[in-house]
């Protein structure tokens, strides 16, 4: 008998506990409470978040389960918000910042307010588990909007550069703007309309490169489409909003998964994670042309790899998956040389030879992986009795034959 009191009670402690959430905040009351906890100081590469001590926040009613259905009485007569003192903020901002994207839906009005806090999260913050939430964020409001997360990634490479018709597009885009017209949102001549039609859609045919310019031109082009009169430019407006949206979106999360940064080791795998997650295993080839050094990076002596264990086993990991063909596939980006390509069979061999068999935390799980993808029946590090060597390395020296050396 005293045995199940004491289930129920343990039953009845963590109902109780999980019933007072900030899951239980509509989306108004999450991005009031975080912007009433965030300042944006500074400009340009100066710009950095400040967590709040004190704060306007939503009454912690809100938060239970059990007055969910009476809240909105009480509110109307003790009042919403009341002043909070917070003993971490940066714990506080982190769970308002993990119920942005739940709560956007299919709105895409939602979407874009969401990204503009969390991209600046995902950049700005110095907490790695903030930044992880927030990139966990978007690749839930990508995932909602239809976006893939490597869609064009090796078109634009590692970091997108500016188009050269970008200045011209940004002129005739401000001339032409619904703001800029007298009377507001006054429909344009056939002519103007065409080039401000092109124009927006250039501004959105590749991402722009600096996170800050992204933000800028989705925020414009909303305003943009919520001023237009016009049926036909509001509908065109609307789409480049989707396609700047989807360059806030995937760009973000490309680029925190790149550097090689000790302190930022676990947001880069959470990055990884998520663009596999996006894209399944046809990403790999473009994980690894992502994460390989630069040119300049291998001048400078790094490895062409991060020789952190924990990104170097979660690589295997994600290479160990694919059948021989997608083994075997390498992927260029922009910038690169066909030499730089490393398809991830090459990965796994180089691993795998490069570390002792048996005491390396990778060279085993990496041959393994290896003898996965290419359906061999055993991964053993001792020669075959029919060859006389290693079969890894007679693999990789057959494999270099038919490809350059790197």
């Amino acid at each position: 008998m005293r045995s199940v009191v004491g289930g129920i009670a343990l039953v009845a402690a963590s109902w109780a506990l999980c019933a007072c959430s900030v899951r239980n905040l509509n989306y108004r009351m999450v991005v009031q409470d975080i912007d009433a906890a965030v300042v944006v100081e500074g400009e340009g590469a100066e710009e950095r978040l400040v967590y709040r001590d004190t704060v306007d926040a939503t009454w912690g009613i809100a938060r239970w389960s059990l007055l969910v259905p009476f809240r909105w009485p009480l509110f109307m007569l003790f009042g919403e918000r009341v002043t909070r003192e917070l003993e971490n903020p940066s714990q506080y901002v982190r769970e308002l910042a993990g119920e942005l994207a739940p709560k956007s839906g299919a709105r895409v009005d939602r979407a874009c307010a969401s990204t503009q806090r969390l991209v600046r999260i995902a950049e700005l913050d110095p907490s790695p588990l903030n930044r992880i939430t927030a990139l966990t964020g978007l690749a839930l409001l990508a995932s909602e909007r239809g976006v893939s997360l490597t869609d064009g990634v090796a078109e634009f490479g590692p970091k997108p550069v500016l188009l050269a018709d970008a200045p011209r597009w940004r002129d005739e885009f401000a001339r032409l703007r619904p703001a800029a017209r007298q009377p507001l949102g006054a429909a344009l001549a056939t002519s103007d309309a065409e080039v401000y039609r092109n124009a927006i859609a250039g501004l959105v045919s590749s991402p722009l490169p600096e996170w800050r310019q992204r933000l800028a031109l989705l925020s414009d082009l909303e305003n943009a489409a919520a001023e237009e009169g016009d049926r036909e430019l509001r509908d065109a407006t609307r789409i480049a909003v989707e396609s700047a949206l989807g360059h806030a979106l995937r760009v973000s999360v490309v680029q925190a998964s790149l550097g090689r940064d000790r302190e930022l080791l676990e947001v880069r795998i959470c990055a990884v994670e998520l663009l596999h997650r996006s894209a399944g295993a046809d990403s790999v080839p473009l994980l690894l042309a992502l994460l390989a050094a630069s040119p300049q990076q291998i001048e400078a002596g790094e490895p062409q790899f991060e020789d952190n264990e924990s990104m170097r086993l979660r690589l295997v990991h994600l290479c160990g998956q694919l059948d021989e063909v997608r083994a075997l596939r390498a992927v260029r980006i922009r910038g690169r040389e066909s030499w730089q390509e490393v398809a991830p069979a090459e990965y796994l061999a180089r691993l795998a030879l490069d570390g002792d068999p048996y005491f390396s935390p990778t060279a085993l799980p990496a041959r393994e992986a290896l003898a996965f993808c290419l359906q061999r029946r055993s991964a053993v590090p001792a020669p075959d009795a029919d060859a006389g060597a290693d079969w890894v390395a007679e693999w990789w020296n057959e494999y270099r034959k038919q490809r350059p050396l790197k």
